[in-house]
């Protein structure tokens, strides 16, 4: 359950920082960067969580390359494709023609912002399509965790080389590549996880808490590329996973809001924007911080709402029609 809390707690965060309400104007100049500490630690845990449940998938016994691909793809295709016609002929996104079909394979993530523009909020989608392969394709042909960790060095190596030569690849692909590797590792190796669950929380907050300043620093000073960044933030990052799955592991991790919004969580994370459109479209409201607390409240709750029934419609439909693997 503390997995699925943390998703849940991710959405809610998912959605607070698109409601803008992280901007200086609300929190001073002192925490101007809160938004992005929350962005970090929010979409690490979506792609720690990923790689947890993809290393957790290709453990069951009928597991194969064919099912894995399939799973992936029904469930994160047609959702995002209604996302994508939205973004553009509701959200009033533009694309260029020859691009099109960059981003109908989910496959932005690898030509932004070089040779494509990163869609708002549907490029996390595509970054994670690309770990799928990626990762997938590795952990098939190499089942050796010593061997995926050598794999998965040379393999960010080359998409840096690749990023440096040709343009290729999110700048944000390399914040969290290990991030979604950390949480392949953080299932195959089950008594380490117990170990560090069993660490004192005292220790576990120290260390979290230690992870601040050093990247604050260099976000006050625009030091965000190379590779003590990367240190830096991926730090960040699973300290606070860590500290947070310790916290859920407790009795507040039990409680059902957390599974509720877990199943929530894809189809609010696709749709809150056009939702959150059509509020203000129906309610005349402007770009002010009405619309901010608006989008937080209101248009959060119904965006969990419409989410939570549209995945479990969705579920339903391919049970239906057998489409489930």
């Amino acid at each position: 359950m503390e997995f699925e809390a943390l998703r849940g707690l991710s959405i809610v965060l998912l959605l607070s920082l698109h409601s803008e309400v992280y901007d200086p104007v609300v929190f001073g100049e002192t925490l101007k960067h809160i938004g992005f500490f929350v962005a970090s630690f929010l979409l690490g845990s979506f792609f720690f969580l990923a790689g947890y449940f993809t290393e957790m998938s290709l453990n069951k016994p009928k597991a194969n390359l064919l099912t894995f691909a399939w799973s992936k793809f029904i469930r994160v295709y047609p959702p995002y494709w209604i996302a994508l016609v939205l973004f553009l002929y509701y959200l009033g996104y533009t694309l260029k023609r020859p691009d099109a079909a960059v981003y109908a394979a989910n496959l932005q993530a690898v030509f932004s912002p070089g040779f494509v523009k990163p869609v708002l909020t549907l490029w996390y989608i595509s970054m994670l399509v690309v770990f799928y392969i990626l990762f997938g394709g590795m952990m098939f042909a190499i089942r050796s965790s010593l061997g995926l960790g050598i794999a998965s060095v040379a393999v960010f190596a080359a998409c840096y080389y690749s990023h440096i030569a040709w343009r290729l690849f999110d700048p944000r692909f390399f914040q969290y590549y290990f991030i979604f590797l950390a949480g392949v590792f953080f299932f195959r190796f089950g008594a380490a996880r117990e170990k560090l669950y069993n660490w004192n929380p005292f220790f576990k907050i120290i260390l979290a808490a230690l992870s601040l300043p050093a990247l604050n620093w260099m976000l006050e000073n625009s030091q965000t590329e190379g590779g003590f960044f990367l240190l830096s933030v991926d730090f960040f990052i699973l300290s606070w996973i860590l500290t947070a799955l310790t916290l859920f592991r407790a009795g507040i991790g039990n409680w059902h809001i957390w599974l509720w919004l877990s199943t929530a969580s894809y189809f609010a994370y696709l749709f809150h924007r056009p939702l959150w459109r059509l509020m203000d479209d129906l309610l005349g409201l402007e770009a002010n911080m009405t619309a901010v607390y608006l989008h937080l409240t209101v248009g959060a709750i119904l965006a969990l709402i419409l989410g939570y029934y549209l995945q479990r419609g969705y579920d339903r439909l391919l049970a239906l029609l057998r489409l489930k693997r």
